[in-house]
């Protein structure tokens, strides 16, 4: 019960952080983490840069590493990919559209498919599609549920959307 208030608790967080408040006050307090020493970068994939970092849900966390997806042209069921933490018994991720929650998991992997699957969905079935302006993040558990390092906040949009920012207070795509 108290690993599942927690895991709440952040969720909450990761729909104040999508927020599309003008109001720097509004961001709960959320700015860079002071253990990753983190700015502005991208991790490379398959030869690109991919995801650049936004800011971590909360202070003073370790960062856990993302390989995928790009922030754009990620399609509309992307693959969800970090680096495996030390210690972690389970990973929990959102993801937040423009307009509220579209999905959450929680597994024992380090890689998910949007919606769920180990595998990609294939064409037909039925199940969420990601839509643009959507942000995400992960969280490390440990075996008491307790969060012990967060990913940052990332943006992440379907093929041919345009870019657009996950930091507190900003929301949608450029022009908005």
């Amino acid at each position: 019960m108290r690993s599942t208030i927690r895991v709440l608790t952040v969720l909450v967080i990761v729909a104040i952080a999508c927020g599309d408040s003008a109001d720097p006050e509004r961001d709960g307090g959320l700015g860079p983490a002071t253990s990753s020493g983190s700015g502005t970068t991208s991790s490379p994939v398959n030869g690109r840069d991919v995801a650049p970092t936004g800011l971590p849900l909360i202070d003073g966390l370790p960062v856990i590493d993302v390989f995928a997806p790009s922030e754009s042209d990620a399609g509309d069921v992307p693959l969800f990919r970090w680096e495996a933490v030390e210690g972690a018994a389970e990973y929990s991720l959102a993801v937040r559209g423009p307009d509220g929650p579209l999905w959450a998991w929680r597994g024992t992997g380090t890689q998910i498919y949007f919606g769920g699957l180990p595998f990609e969905r294939p064409p037909g079935w039925a199940g969420p599609v990601m839509v643009a302006g959507s942000c995400w993040s992960v969280l490390a558990l440990d075996r008491s549920g307790h969060v012990m390092a967060v990913s940052e906040l990332l943006p992440v949009s379907p093929a041919e959307s345009p870019g657009h920012s996950c930091v507190p207070g900003e929301g949608g795509p450029p022009g908005e």
